[in-house]
């Protein structure tokens, strides 16, 4: 008899939420060196004075384990609270809408699904940024729990988290 505890938790997480998480891995970070001394979009400075535009996020792994409306929920709160998180850390940031205005830096959220949805997987948001080029990746790994103990701010949660990883 299969028991109804993951896919009832998963639902009322996502539904509620928007997004579900705990670490149970370390969390890691991957940014690429800069093409040139001169030219490293990547500093404090730079992010903090810098104009993003956020894209529309999107979802990798097994994500038929969502509805529809599950998958536009959890798209939202990606594409909303990714750009909030970043406002948070760089008050200064300026935001637009236009991916080819010159100088951006274009930010896209991804959640990576796990293959099934029980309470010990784990689930990926990433932050995936770009400038002319010069490409950096910030993620963090969550599990269900974690994050459904934020309850209504478990976006936000999730994307203080990883953009906490930025300079």
């Amino acid at each position: 008899m299969k028991t109804p505890f993951p896919r009832l938790l998963t639902i009322a997480a996502l539904l509620t939420l928007g997004v579900a998480g705990a670490q149970t891995t370390p969390p890691a970070q991957t940014t690429p060196p800069p093409q040139s001394a001169a030219v490293n979009p990547w500093t404090q400075a730079t992010l903090q004075a810098a104009t993003y535009v956020v894209i529309p996020a999107t979802l990798e792994g097994n994500t038929a384990l969502l509805s529809a409306d599950q998958q536009k929920i959890l798209l939202d709160a990606m594409q909303r609270d990714s750009q909030n998180a970043l406002h948070r850390k760089y008050p200064a940031a300026n935001f637009a809408t236009d991916p080819n205005q010159p100088g951006v830096i274009v930010v896209h959220p991804v959640w990576t699904v796990p293959g099934s949805l029980l309470p010990w997987n784990n689930f990926q948001a990433r932050l995936e940024l770009n400038q002319s080029g010069n490409r950096a990746v910030v993620n963090d790994t969550f599990g269900l729990l974690e994050v459904w103990q934020h309850q209504a701010d478990a976006a936000n949660y999730v994307f203080d988290r990883v953009v906490k990883k930025l300079p």
